[in-house]
């Protein structure tokens, strides 16, 4: 499968991936992204075809997160370019993930040191305010 045919949606994968991308969608909603990056490659490990890029470049992402988070600012924003050119193949959308939220929001992560870093609309938009900004 290429990168462009991968669907928006989790249908075509099985449980244990959707179970997986599920729980790092919690994980990210959390703020916990260490945990999300475990998923991520847990995901990039039983991939094949174009999923496994698409998981390494999501972990990638949350990479380049938790080296903000660590103060390693130059490696995070060196990571964040990488992850940039390793999703640029893909639909804006592909298995349940918003890649264009996810990499707007790492990459204000990774300049700032704060704020959200989502995949996904948060679920109580409007209602949660910014629980993970420090």
């Amino acid at each position: 499968m290429s990168p462009s045919a991968i669907p928006p949606d989790i249908n075509h994968l099985d449980a244990e991936e959707q179970t997986l991308i599920r729980l790092l969608k919690d994980h990210l909603e959390a703020g916990r992204y260490r945990e999300a990056q475990d998923a991520a490659e847990d995901l990039w490990r039983l991939a094949v075809d174009a999923h496994k890029r698409l998981w390494q470049g999501i972990s990638n992402a949350l990479t380049a997160v938790c080296a903000r988070e660590l103060e390693h600012i130059q490696g995070a924003q060196a990571i964040a370019t990488r992850t940039h050119k390793m999703l640029a193949p893909y639909p804006r959308r592909a298995a349940g993930i918003d890649l264009d939220l996810l990499l707007a929001t790492m990459d204000r992560f990774v300049a700032t040191g704060s704020g959200e870093v989502r995949a996904n609309e948060a679920k109580n938009a409007g209602t949660r305010g910014n629980a993970r900004l420090r």
